[in-house]
């Protein structure tokens, strides 16, 4: 079961998908990682109950150009009217709480 539901081409389309009134939760992310495959089920089942709250992005690095912000996977990155908020390494599901709970 394949957890990535966005494809981002370019810088233009990055900044175009950040374009909402939702806080964004961008999560980046590769199949062929280990701590990936562990948190992708946690990350849906969690942000879910935000559905209408926040946008998630999941987004496969294998398909989406090299983030300035991005030096380890998974990362989160949070965007609130399109400017970086926090950058999560490493997301744990307490850290991820947490931001739902400050940004949400």
């Amino acid at each position: 079961m394949s957890y990535f539901n966005a494809v981002i081409k370019d810088k233009e389309a990055f900044e175009q998908a950040l374009d909402t009134p939702l806080t964004v939760f961008a999560l980046f992310a590769s199949e062929g990682c280990h701590a990936c495959t562990l948190t992708l089920p946690w990350f849906v089942e969690i942000t879910k109950a935000h559905h209408g709250k926040i946008k998630v992005l999941i987004l496969d690095c294998a398909n989406t150009p090299r983030h300035p912000k991005v030096v380890r996977i998974p990362t989160l990155l949070i965007y609130k009217q399109g400017q970086l908020m926090s950058a999560l390494e490493g997301v744990t599901e307490s850290a991820l709480l947490q931001a739902l709970a400050e940004f949400a």
